[in-house]
């Protein structure tokens, strides 16, 4: 083989180590900012659990003045209904 083709496959080699090294360096990239995602996603799960639990603690607690409002809207009905029978007692 002849000097040229010698040069010519080392400049090759060259070219493949150093794209080789930046897909290296890509990798690494991408491995950090995974990491970054996998650590907010985190962050943001606890979030969703969080306000799941604050959401159904605030349903039952609507239930909850649902259930009184109702008692005391039947209360004031039958209360008006008694006026009313007394008044006309009257």
């Amino acid at each position: 083989m002849d000097n040229d083709k010698l040069d010519l496959i080392l400049s090759e080699l060259k070219n493949i180590k150093s794209e080789q090294e930046r897909h290296s360096d890509l990798l690494h990239q991408l491995i950090k900012t995974v990491g970054a995602t996998n650590t907010k996603l985190e962050s943001t799960e606890s979030n969703v659990h969080r306000l799941h639990d604050e959401l159904s603690s605030l349903k039952q607690g609507q239930e909850r003045q649902d259930k009184i409002l109702e008692s005391l809207a039947m209360r004031s009905l039958e209360q008006e209904t008694e006026l009313r029978d007394l008044k006309r007692i009257k």
